[in-house]
């Protein structure tokens, strides 16, 4: 996942369509990844749009992959009053990071 970013930087380029439509691209794949899992099973896999908005920075912001787990665990406890754990999240965790 930070390689599909890191593409961002590069070149004196880009244009703003190019960043959203390489935003969009991450986000979904990150959407893809949790509804893949459904941990809450839900049965649309636009009901994580609004979570994998706010995992994306984190994959950049936090230092490792524990600590992607327990900003995951906050996100989606948060939006659908959950009660998931860090060692729940800890494998989409991994899967998110690479």
């Amino acid at each position: 996942m930070k390689m599909m970013v890191s593409k961002l930087t590069e070149g004196d380029g880009m244009k703003e369509q190019q960043w959203i439509t390489m935003f969009n691209d991450v986000k979904e794949t990150i959407q893809s990844i949790i509804y893949t899992w459904n941990p809450l099973y839900l049965h649309a896999s636009e009901e994580y749009e609004y979570e994998a908005t706010w995992i994306l920075p984190m994959v950049y912001k936090v230092e490792n992959v524990e600590s992607l787990a327990i900003e995951i665990t906050d996100i989606l406890n948060q939006s659908f009053n959950s009660t998931l754990t860090k060692e729940e999240c800890i494998g989409i965790a991994q899967q998110i990071w690479e």
